[in-house]
């Protein structure tokens, strides 16, 4: 039993941090945070980078790179707001991605549209060219939403096919 706790507490810590810390940076973390708070307990205000190292036998450098480490753990918000003086969020300052479309599959798209039947290809301009959701294209074409997803499934995957023929 006390194998399988081991497991997955291993786990947990291998895998609770978005980015990939190698383990003996993440356990120089955890002692700078333990004697982070021996420290501040003892001398009554926050340790300076000195004297965690003085007090783990480290220099400053490691007690930098640990720290770093341990501030990785925390999420952000989008919504948390930017400044003082700026009304925005961190989220409108991120940059939106890059189209993922190829130039030559753009090109190819008027005609593989046109190809489909008539119902289809209703479907498919009004979800992805009018970016509306699969319930209000099934209330302008007079279907079920479970259809309108079958519709929009068939014309995809006829699209694709002809990618592929010669």
């Amino acid at each position: 039993m006390a194998c399988v706790v081991g497991k997955l507490k291993c786990h947990l810590r291998d895998t609770s941090s978005r980015l990939h810390i190698a383990r003996p940076l993440k356990e120089r973390s955890l002692r700078l945070c333990r004697a982070a708070d021996e420290l501040h307990q003892r001398l009554g205000r926050s340790p300076t980078t000195a004297e965690l190292a003085e007090q783990l036998d480290m220099d400053e450098e490691e007690v930098l790179d640990g720290l770093a480490a341990g501030g990785s753990r925390h999420e952000v918000s989008l919504d948390q707001p930017v400044g003082n003086e700026l009304d925005g969020s961190l989220g409108e300052l991120v940059v939106a991605p890059a189209a993922r479309e190829k130039p030559e599959d753009l090109l190819a798209l008027p005609g593989l549209v046109s190809t489909l039947p008539e119902l289809e290809r209703e479907v498919i301009v009004l979800r992805f060219f009018q970016d509306l959701d699969q319930d209000t294209i099934a209330a302008r074409v007079g279907f079920s939403q479970m259809h309108v997803s079958r519709l929009q499934r068939r014309a995809l995957a006829r699209m694709r096919a002809q990618l592929v023929e010669p």
